[in-house]
């Protein structure tokens, strides 16, 4: 049988079980590499954002057709930082989904 070469072959993040450097899924501990924000990453971010600057422009100045502006702002501000935050490739312990 031939065997990969070494730089071909990573510890899986997780459990450990070696896997090729261009794997996508885990066959032991059924993780999963994830590219960019989880839906529910990104929705989180959106509404933190959102009630962040919204809450701020309240701060400054009473109820107005700003506040509905800084409301929007804050979602984009929000999508951005989950794309900055979230952005890589990383592995997550995934359903199983692929057995």
């Amino acid at each position: 049988m031939m065997q990969p070469h070494t730089s071909a072959v990573i510890p899986c993040p997780l459990c450990r079980a070696p896997l090729r450097n261009t794997a996508d899924f885990c066959e032991k501990c059924g993780a999963e590499r994830h590219f960019g924000p989880r839906r529910i990453e990104l929705i989180s971010g959106m509404i933190g954002g959102c009630a962040l600057i919204t809450t701020a422009s309240l701060l400054l100045r009473p109820f107005s057709l700003w506040t509905v502006l800084f409301a929007l702002v804050g979602i984009f501000v929000g999508f951005f930082y989950a794309h900055v935050r979230f952005g890589v490739d990383r592995w997550l312990k995934g359903e199983g989904k692929h057995k």
